[in-house]
């Protein structure tokens, strides 16, 4: 099981990915003066962003089943 600052951690090395890649399209767009480009680059790095929220929020829920299975008489509830 993991431990609790892991998951802090992980999150944080996650959106220095994010950040390192789409980050720099995102300023290449913006020396570019192209206002699509520049949407477009705007509109990848808030789906990055959303994405690792979401999957985030899987693998807690995903963590939260397995310790829910592996101690029967504490049940999550709803």
């Amino acid at each position: 099981m993991p431990r609790p600052y892991e998951a802090v951690a992980d999150a944080v090395r996650t959106a220095r990915a994010i950040v390192m890649q789409e980050g720099a399209a995102l300023a290449a767009a913006a020396r570019s003066g192209t206002d699509a480009t520049l949407e477009a680059a705007s509109r990848d790095l808030v789906s990055r962003i959303a994405q690792a929220i979401l999957d985030a929020e899987t693998e807690a829920m995903a963590r939260a089943l397995v310790a829910a299975e592996s101690h029967p008489g504490a049940r999550l509830s709803a």
